[in-house]
């Protein structure tokens, strides 16, 4: 009881300051731990010294809110019991969240939910702001009895230890240190860990290990080619009709490798041991991917999967993963034996297209309305030079536009001269709508459309290029806007080709117009999506309908 007191009090004392967060009153949660207190806990340890701007959502004031939310951005399916959510808004992907569910399960899947949550804001903030990107791919989730936590922050680790140490009645840690674990090293239980983080403990599994020595033996030698000598113990869990399978298997660590040198190089004996199965086992991979339609679910899933390996010390690991959830069961594994393993995608993308087998499949994520705002209208009414039957919607896009093609275009200017300028005017001219970002907020249809970019001058990317467009179309320059996606089509992005000289070049003016708000000059030499090639755009996370989309291949940047 002492030491919820005093966390209620530190917390207290800490959200108080907050402009945006007012602690609730002692007891606003069930049995156990308050989530807010432990939300907290978490903040003061988060390394982020700016305390303003933060929204603090509490069960015992916000529940509906929260039951939205949590809903919407977490995809949470299960009832759960307390939460907490302390995020940023805007250009940040700040973010910590705490929930209590009614057991353990159930925070298992919520956990679950955090980590592609994770995923989801990397992809959210990807092209736009990288940092952003980078504190959510870094982000940590932790799993505590009926608790599941989420930490998006300078200081993943230290907001994770802390709740942790809270949790196990220890003392809250120094700011920036993780706090002490106790790795788990026994293969069942890992095993048992990856069956349970990938939602596969009810299902039908065969399990190898060491309780059945002759038949795991001869699994290991038979399918996966790997003798007694580079292993010690090993756990396994598969579906032969679904074809999920992981595997966790312990090296042996015999046999340290010194190499000459002043001092000498020592390579572990378990480093090299499961190094030299990992290569095996993504061998298999690629046998036991044969054996399956790759248009199949087996096959799909086969794919995507990986093999790893790592350890420290005396304990060395190579780990195998056929299931939906590769990287969240890597990280898991991870956090449950302290010891990193390394992996590597086996292919570039894990879809690519059957006709350009080096760019990412495109499907369109179809999370926006990437439907194009109509401007034949004003199309029209400038060709006329008459806006006076326009709606007064395009009206006010009509003369927005003609104040900026007025202050931007010179006589005599050519195709390119006039799209340069085009651009410099929408990078420098229009922010960008950091509503897109936020799930508690609805971005406005006018930022999807050159009324966005022209008359409020904020948009999305769809604004970025529509207004683009416009632009270049009551300037004579040939534009096309293109759907598309970025984060390996998991997110929908939009950006322009245009045709000068009958070559065919690609801009993105959104990603630009990033960088200059990220504090850049937004000057020319800083651009690096104009009049870019298509595989530039390709190698760059851009995704489109490769098929039916001019293909741009001029190195020369429409100069000629």
């Amino acid at each position: 009881m002492k030491r919820a007191v005093c966390l209620l009090l530190s917390a207290a004392l800490l959200l108080g300051a907050l402009s945006a967060c007012q602690f609730p009153a002692e007891g606003s949660g069930a049995a156990g731990l308050a989530a807010a207190d432990l939300a907290g806990a978490a903040l003061d340890h988060s390394g982020r010294e700016d305390r303003d701007g933060l929204e603090c959502l509490y069960a015992g004031e916000h529940r509906e809110e929260l039951e939205v939310y949590g809903r919407n951005a977490y995809q949470l399916k299960d009832p759960w019991e307390d939460m907490a959510v302390i995020r940023a808004t805007g250009a940040s992907a700040f973010e910590i969240a705490v929930v209590r569910m009614e057991d353990d399960s159930a925070a298992v899947r919520a956990a679950t939910a955090f980590m592609r949550y994770m995923s989801a804001r990397q992809g959210d903030f990807v092209g736009y702001a990288p940092a952003e990107a980078d504190m959510a791919a870094n982000g940590e989730i932790l799993q505590d009895g009926p608790y599941a936590a989420l930490f998006l922050c300078p200081d993943p680790k230290g907001a994770s230890a802390a709740v942790e140490a809270a949790l196990s009645g220890g003392e809250l840690p120094v700011p920036g240190h993780e706090g002490p674990a106790e790795p788990i090293t026994d293969v069942k239980e890992l095993r048992d860990l990856l069956v349970e983080d990938q939602g596969m403990e009810g299902a039908e599994l065969v399990k190898l290990d060491g309780d059945d020595p002759e038949a795991l033996n001869a699994y290991m030698k038979d399918a996966y080619g790997l003798t007694q000598d580079l292993w010690t113990a090993a756990a396994i869990a598969r579906d032969p009709e679904t074809a999920f399978e992981v595997a966790v298997i312990r090296a042996c660590s015999d046999g340290d490798e010194v190499l000459d040198g002043d001092p000498p190089t020592i390579f572990p004996g378990g480093l090299k041991a499961s190094e030299a199965m990992d290569e095996k086992l993504n061998d298999y991979l690629t046998v036991r991917e044969g054996e399956f339609d790759p248009a199949s679910d087996q096959g799909k899933l086969l794919h995507r999967a990986i093999a790893g390996s790592g350890g420290e010390g005396d304990t060395w690991y190579a780990v195998l993963l056929v299931c939906a959830g590769q990287e969240e069961a890597m990280d898991a594994f991870a956090r449950a034996t302290g010891t990193g393993v390394g992996w590597s995608p086996r292919y570039r993308y894990l879809d690519t297209d059957p006709n350009f087998p080096d760019r990412c499949a495109f499907t369109p994520p179809n999370e926006d309305d990437m439907s194009v705002y109509d401007t034949s209208a004003v199309r029209t009414a400038w060709e006329k030079g008459d806006p006076s039957q326009l709606s007064k919607k395009d009206r006010k896009i009509y003369e927005a536009a003609e104040k900026v093609l007025k202050k931007v275009l010179k006589d005599g200017m050519s195709d390119y001269e006039k799209e340069l300028v085009i651009y410099d005017w929408v990078v420098n001219n229009v922010d960008y709508d950091w509503t897109h970002q936020d799930h508690r907020k609805e971005t406005p249809r006018e930022s999807f459309t050159p009324y966005g970019g022209l008359v409020d001058r904020t948009a999305v990317c769809l604004g970025y290029a529509t207004t683009f467009q416009l632009l270049c179309d009551l300037a004579g320059v040939e534009c096309i806007t293109v759907p598309g996606a970025a984060f390996e089509s998991r997110e929908d992005h939009g950006w322009n080709m245009v045709r000068l000289d009958g070559e065919w070049y690609c801009v993105d003016a959104t990603w630009d117009a990033n960088v200059r708000e990220r504090g850049g000059r937004g000057r020319p030499e800083d651009w690096d999506f104009f009049n870019v090639t298509s595989d530039d755009m390709a190698a760059s996370d851009h995704q489109w309908d490769y098929a039916n989309t001019p293909e741009a291949t001029a190195p020369d940047g429409g100069r000629g």
